[in-house]
């Protein structure tokens, strides 16, 4: 009865786990019918993943049923109680249930309660993965050592202190860039990542991203659109670069509509800062900025993005929509 609690806020390490489960019981030729994905936010949903790991696998390997936002241990429904207790008493052998939530579950709970009784009786397992504190600087160098160690990426002095400083600790994007880190070193046939390696994979991109984001704050239009054709034109992707622009405007928005806000790791939790120091940079850069031209702006980014994944040609769209705001 192999029942699976995931949970957790480094999604990226979340994700990898299930995939791993996922990969290793389940025969390839018979995916399609032994693989369920389901949404725990649709209480409908929460019951069929509980009535499907009662059925057997079809063919070869075996069956999986993932529920992903499972809410079973942390919302208390009665109903939910009940038929997960009944409901264990009847799964296969070759039948795994993955319950993935963010949230670690709660111990009050009656379901949880009953968990760790399966846990006891080892008839169900819990693995989690949490992102470091963002004020835990030391946890956060040792977790990307810890990545990029599973990248087999090997760093030297300072290293993952420079990947922090460019790029954070959000796994999904540590995860994506660390892998460009592995092509360069490849291309480059190197076997160690350096602080100027950091520099000349990360830095160059995120200084022009910066550059463009001060020139709309300023709002000199002109001179950020001009530096966006650049940009384009030296084959920065457009989605990405939008992507880019989105998340850090979004992070300046934050940080001015929350100006009365004096609790700095509220501030950065909020606004997804990890060096909680930043905000003082950024209080300082949009301290004469209206709260206004931020929130339109933001909203002219969100709509260039989805123009961008209609097809449309990207200098025109990034023109159109930003011009507007002079």
């Amino acid at each position: 009865m192999p029942i699976q609690i995931i949970w957790g806020n480094d999604t990226k390490s979340c994700e990898n786990e299930i995939e791993k489960i996922i990969n290793s019981n389940i025969s390839k030729q018979w995916e399609s019918c032994n693989l369920s994905k389901l949404d725990g936010s649709d209480e409908n949903q929460v019951f069929k993943a509980l009535e499907e790991m009662q059925n057997a696998p079809f063919g070869d390997g075996s069956r999986v049923i993932l529920l992903k936002n499972n809410p079973i241990f942390n919302i208390k429904n009665d109903k939910f109680a009940d038929k997960f207790e009944s409901s264990t008493q009847n799964i296969p052998d070759t039948t795994f249930l993955i319950l993935f939530c963010a949230n670690k579950p709660d111990a009050r709970m009656k379901t949880t309660k009953f968990l760790k009784k399966l846990i006891n009786s080892n008839k169900a397992f819990e693995s989690s993965y949490i992102l470091p504190d963002i004020w835990d600087y030391e946890s956060q160098v040792r977790y990307v050592e810890e990545i990029s160690r599973n990248l087999n990426i090997n760093l030297d002095k300072n290293t993952a202190q420079a990947i922090i400083e460019s790029i954070g600790t959000e796994s999904t994007k540590l995860d994506n860039e660390l892998r460009k880190a592995l092509l360069y070193l490849s291309a480059k046939k190197k076997n160690l990542l350096t602080v100027k390696d950091i520099e000349l994979i990360f830095f160059e991109q995120q200084s022009n991203i910066f550059k463009i984001i001060d020139s709309l704050i300023e709002k000199k239009i002109s001179q950020s659109l001009n530096d966006i054709n650049n940009l384009i034109k030296q084959g920065e992707p457009p989605l990405r670069l939008i992507a880019g622009l989105i998340s850090q405007i979004r992070i300046h928005t934050i940080v001015l509509l929350l100006g009365d806000e004096n609790d700095l790791s509220k501030i950065s939790q909020l606004a997804g800062i990890t060096n909680p120091k930043r905000i003082f940079f950024i209080r300082k850069k949009i301290k004469n900025c209206d709260p206004k031209f931020l929130i339109n702006l933001m909203i002219k980014l969100l709509d260039i993005e989805f123009f961008l994944k209609r097809g449309n040609k990207p200098i025109n769209v990034f023109t159109e929509n930003l011009a507007s705001l002079t």
